[in-house]
């Protein structure tokens, strides 16, 4: 099986090493699908190389392409709908492209997004919220979960050494610090609030500034993916400001096993409020209240613990499985559907 992968990444050898600068779930999966199956054959194609998409689609013959990301995916699925290109294209919509990317007009990305939605033979998402908007277009989409990120590697950074007073909870927001993450929410809230919060990811000078003064909020810049389970390990309270569905983030907060503070929003699709995660819009009260309620914290995080998550072996053997049928051209999909899981509580 020879795979065309199209991405925003830069163009990367995916049969040597997952990683491609900071690792995500898009640069990881060619790699693993490689690992799990000896016959899989991949070639990516980064944002730098998208002019070369049709020339490397007939070098490569590929027989199915994965797309992912804007403006990359629109580049094969607009050779596929003037009739250039004829193998299957599945899209992997994997967030939420023109509320996020601020930086290029909106009606734009918005334009875009939508052709590649309604235009891509196959649709593969880890969002509730896309597969929803798929099936409204009536497009065949299936619920995919992600692999764990976080890498298993130790760390020296010790969070204890660097709080402002002995008896605060150490609160750590982990990500992109984009204005349409809100992280400003949690920032302030922080200001009016006994803890230390900890902001993990390259520091945006705007947040920076607004925290000013605030010994007890620390901006740790961009830390190591192998060390980081380790570091959100060490938290009491793990933060997710941006309006997400399921997302790397929350992944890697389920499998540190603390308490989820999550904007109370698309959350709802896989977190349920005050059984697994504390799900708010005002994150001072949020936090003044798990701080000040310690059994509510320790049953949070027991039950965050009930997550299962998927290595990225197993997400691999589930791609590997859709994209086999898709080739053969079996029609029914929906049976493969049941065969994982998206969310799974290890109680139920």
């Amino acid at each position: 099986m020879k795979i065309l992968f199209v991405s925003n990444s830069t163009t990367h050898d995916y049969n040597k090493t997952p990683i491609i600068g900071r690792p995500s779930a898009w640069n990881f999966l060619p790699y693993y699908l490689k690992k799990q199956d000896a016959d899989v054959e991949v070639l990516g194609v980064g944002k730098y190389e998208l002019y070369k998409t049709y020339f490397m689609y007939l070098k490569f013959k590929p027989d199915l392409i994965i797309t992912t990301w804007i403006p990359a995916c629109f580049v094969p699925i607009f050779l596929k709908k003037i009739g250039l290109i004829k193998c299957p294209i599945i899209h992997r919509w994997e967030d939420y492209y023109e509320e996020m990317m601020t930086n290029y007009p909106r009606l734009l990305t918005g334009f875009m997004e939508r052709f590649s939605a309604k235009n891509a033979d196959y649709i593969i998402t880890v969002l509730k919220t896309n597969e929803e908007k798929a099936k409204k277009m009536n497009k065949q989409v299936f619920l995919l979960p992600f692999g764990l990120i976080a890498g298993l590697g130790k760390t020296k950074i010790n969070l204890d050494k660097l709080k402002t007073k002995r008896s605060n909870l150490k609160v750590i927001y982990s990500g992109t610090q984009e204005e349409w993450k809100r992280v400003d929410k949690i920032i302030n809230a922080a200001k009016k609030v006994d803890c230390d919060l900890f902001l993990i990811g390259d520091t945006n000078p705007k947040l920076k500034a607004l925290a000013e003064g605030y010994k007890n909020i620390h901006f740790m810049g961009y830390l190591p993916s192998n060390e980081l389970l380790s570091i959100l390990k060490q938290g009491d309270i793990l933060v997710n400001t941006a309006n997400h569905d399921m997302c790397m983030k929350f992944i890697d907060y389920i499998a540190a096993g603390k308490v989820i503070l999550a904007y109370d929003g698309r959350s709802n699709n896989f977190l349920k409020n005050r059984e697994n995660a504390y799900l708010t819009k005002d994150f001072t009260e949020g936090l003044k209240e798990l701080i000040k309620n310690k059994e509510l914290r320790k049953k949070l995080g027991n039950n965050v613990k009930k997550i299962k998550l998927y290595t990225h072996e197993e997400v691999a053997d589930i791609h590997l499985k859709l994209y086999k049928k898709i080739l053969a051209g079996d029609k029914n999909l929906k049976e493969f559907e049941k065969s994982y899981f998206h969310i799974q509580y290890l109680d139920d």
